[in-house]
């Protein structure tokens, strides 16, 4: 049965009919696709709309997260490195070529140094040496020598002269040596040669009096050579006496320690002063003669100039009228005749020696 709008019966319709009509009624109730720009009201379940927007809250939040994740370049984007940390690196090893490179310099100029000092050392050793072999020894002239051997040793330069005299002073052999046997087979203490030296030139009998035991002053006797030991912090002396007629020679052996004390004259001289202080004598028969207690120690006091395996060059300290010692205060070699001088020279071979003198 089909009403109209009135609700009376338009007509009566059949089963293939219904079923037609309800076929074409479900075509037309289908919702067609329309663009976004169609305001078209769909009608859908309040579960739905509910979901829909938490659904669309969360894509919100979602977005505003990933966006400000993507705005922050630490934490997505990556920075590459700007150079300063290789720059740095260059920076500190060119410093320390450069320091390695000065420290080389200064070694090749401090050894340029030594090697010119050295030689002109030797040069005036040779020379005092001439003069010394002469039968009329210029006197003012060997004073000028000594004089320029103690200027080389203070050029300011290289001025060695402190550490060069506590070297020959504290000299011994070493503890690994004196616990091993050289090639040879001997023991190397025995081959380790004690800094030795002999007196080579004196300005006076007063100088040699001040350092020796005078005994070359008795009737009938003549010094015949004076030698040094230094080494273990001592100070030995050797003088051998030669006695008129048949007679053998006679050595006479001080020893004491040593203390030095560092000093500058008013023309800025570097200089040592040396105090030695006797305590011990062994006489021409062998038998030593200790002093005892410190009373009975004879202090003797020089001033060193000039100090290396080669020379040593010291004076007599001056004395005022009561005897009482100045301090080093005036060149010592401004008088010409080296009245005070004492030179020593290296001597190699001091047992030989002394067994020629037949005072070993």
């Amino acid at each position: 049965v089909s009403l109209n709008d009135e609700g009376k019966v338009s007509k009566v319709l059949t089963n293939k009919q219904k079923q037609k009509l309800g076929n074409s009624k479900t075509k037309r109730s289908a919702p067609s696709k329309k663009s976004k720009s169609d305001n078209v009201d769909v009608a859908i379940s309040p579960l739905l709309a509910e979901w829909a927007t938490s659904s669309t809250d969360t894509e919100d939040v979602a977005s505003t997260i990933s966006s400000s994740s993507m705005s922050s370049p630490a934490a997505t984007v990556f920075v590459p490195f700007t150079g300063e940390d290789d720059e740095l690196e260059i920076s500190t090893t060119s410093n320390k070529n450069r320091k390695k490179t000065e420290k080389e310099a200064k070694r090749s100029a401090r050894e340029e140094a030594n090697a010119m000092q050295s030689a002109q050392i030797d040069a005036i050793l040779e020379s005092i040496e001439d003069l010394l072999e002469t039968t009329n020894c210029d006197v003012s002239q060997l004073v000028s020598y000594i004089k320029n051997l103690v200027d080389v040793g203070n050029s300011s330069i290289n001025q060695v002269l402190t550490p060069n005299l506590k070297s020959l002073v504290s000299a011994r052999p070493s503890s690994k040596k004196r616990a091993t046997k050289s090639f040879s087979g001997e023991d190397e203490e025995d081959s380790w040669k004690q800094p030795s030296f002999r007196l080579a030139w004196v300005g006076s009998d007063n100088a040699i009096c001040h350092i020796g035991t005078s005994l070359h002053k008795v009737p009938l006797a003549r010094l015949q050579e004076i030698y040094l030991l230094l080494g273990y912090n001592r100070w030995e002396l050797l003088e051998v006496i030669r006695i008129l007629g048949p007679f053998p020679n006679v050595r006479n052996t001080l020893r004491g320690d040593i203390k030095l004390e560092k000093k500058r004259t008013n023309d800025n001289r570097e200089g040592v002063r040396l105090t030695i202080a006797y305590n011990s004598m062994v006489d021409g028969t062998g038998k030593e003669i200790l002093a005892g207690k410190e009373d009975n120690f004879k202090y003797v006091k020089l001033d060193i100039w000039f100090a290396s395996e080669k020379a040593i060059v010291c004076t007599v300290p001056a004395e005022d009228d009561e005897g009482d010692e100045y301090e080093v205060n005036a060149n010592p070699f401004a008088n010409g005749n080296g009245a005070s001088i004492l030179l020593f020279v290296a001597e190699e071979n001091l047992d030989e020696q002394l067994e020629k003198l037949r005072a070993a």
